[in-house]
């Protein structure tokens, strides 16, 4: 050890130079820490955006479904959520103010009122300066609605495009890592803009999508490289619903349903179509009292391929009793 003290002052410079090169090793490890913890918290925003877009992706497409006719007629979308012959939510066919808010430009807010978004959910990206917006439209063209062939086919994105690293959308900058990350998180429906002015691709390139961000029902011809967003619709890749077909893949709506209790009769109006899966409660007009049957049922739209039509409605409970109150809802199995 003396020797060694001995040998540095005897050589001064060495010891600075080991100690700089100390340093210098311990600034890189300490470095490439940051940039790994950087790089990290980058995809956890780019998994929390993500699931966003997916969350509301999700909720246009049981819109979608839901209301094709509703959407796919002219006038007002008018929603019917307890199924009582009475307008719940009302959505009007053009925008109260610009162009968002109409049936084919739902905001956020629409589909909170519709019951499709948990109250919670707030019109901020994780990973953008923007909005959530949605773009549908009627398809294909010259589809009727006497022959209910129309389908709807559309897209959740965002007004502005991922900057939260500080890069300049304006001059087409956008955070890549967060934009890739993203698109293995969205699945086979994600998309994003690589590039200003074109339209956005999938993660696999097997579909492009032309945006129109202005929301004035033409694709627009200036658009921000890094707009990610997600495709909904009849076309989608779901598991869930196939290309709606009337009677196949939805219960159609505008008929009545009636089921018996006992000596008690109970009856209601399927006021909209059902996507088969869905499940809902039913009341009868006359729940409460009075000289009538009060009750409610609970209900499937089924798909049996042995039965014709295949997609039926299923009561899986019900209650009728006279003028009684207590009958609803019923039990849920």
């Amino acid at each position: 050890m003396l020797d060694s003290l001995k040998n540095y002052r005897k050589y001064p410079g060495f010891l600075s130079i080991e100690l700089a090169l100390v340093l210098i090793i311990s600034a890189i490890i300490a470095f490439a820490v940051v940039q790994q913890q950087a790089r990290s918290a980058k995809t956890s925003v780019a998994e929390i955006q993500a699931d966003q877009l997916n969350q509301v992706g999700n909720a246009l497409n049981s819109y979608t479904d839901l209301y094709r006719r509703g959407l796919s007629a002219p006038g007002d979308l008018q929603i019917d959520l307890n199924n009582d012959g009475i307008t719940d939510v009302l959505i009007p066919e053009d925008a109260p103010s610009g162009n968002e808010g109409s049936k084919l430009t739902p905001t956020i807010q629409n589909l909170i009122d519709a019951g499709l978004l948990p109250e919670s959910f707030t019109n901020r990206p994780a990973a953008s300066d923007g909005q959530f917006i949605t773009r549908l439209s009627i398809l294909p063209a010259g589809c009727s609605m006497a022959a209910d062939n129309c389908r709807i086919e559309g897209y959740i994105t965002l007004s502005q495009p991922v900057t939260i690293g500080g890069q300049s959308a304006a001059t087409g900058e956008f955070d890549s890592d967060i934009a890739g990350d993203m698109l293995s998180f969205m699945g086979g429906n994600g998309f994003v803009t690589l590039r200003p002015n074109t339209p956005a691709s999938s993660a696999g390139g097997n579909f492009t999508i032309d945006l129109d961000i202005d929301g004035d029902g033409a694709t627009d011809s200036t658009t921000f490289a890094g707009l990610p967003g997600v495709r909904v619709g009849a076309l989608a890749s779901r598991y869930d619903v196939r290309n709606p077909i009337p009677d196949v893949d939805f219960c159609r709506g505008n008929r009545t349903l009636n089921w018996v209790q006992s000596t008690s009769s109970c009856s209601t109006v399927i006021f909209n179509d059902t996507p088969v899966g869905y499940r809902f409660v039913a009341v009868d007009a006359d729940t409460g009292g009075g000289a009538g049957a009060g009750g409610s049922a609970f209900i499937r739209c089924v798909y049996n391929p042995n039965a014709n039509p295949p997609a039926q409605l299923s009561i899986l409970s019900s209650c009728c009793q006279n003028g009684n109150q207590a009958c609803t809802p019923p039990a849920v199995p």
